[in-house]
């Protein structure tokens, strides 16, 4: 019982993610900007067997703070995946 609790706990936390990750999450839709990315991620993306539960939530998070941040949305994936990293770093430093 006690692996399952941690297990669950790890589930629930957000992990690093790599450029693939953020390819494929960018090649699931047209997305006219955060607004769409997120919705996406909350709603769609936990089904996506290429994205562990921790990858998507750390994208999410990097994604929402990068939204509330008021970068402008990038449609290349290597420079949504800086920016998201980006984020990420400045969310472990909080």
């Amino acid at each position: 019982m006690a692996e399952k609790d941690e297990l669950t706990t790890e589930d629930l936390r957000a992990e690093e993610f790599d450029r693939a990750a953020v390819g494929t999450v960018l090649a699931a839709g047209d997305w006219a900007g955060w607004d769409d990315l997120l919705d996406w991620l909350r709603t769609e993306g936990p089904g996506v067997p290429e994205l562990s539960p921790g990858a998507l939530r750390g994208i999410r998070q990097d994604a929402e703070r990068a939204c509330a941040t008021g970068f402008p949305f990038p449609h290349d994936p290597d420079h949504l995946y800086a920016l998201l990293r980006g984020q990420h770093l400045a969310r472990a430093q909080d």
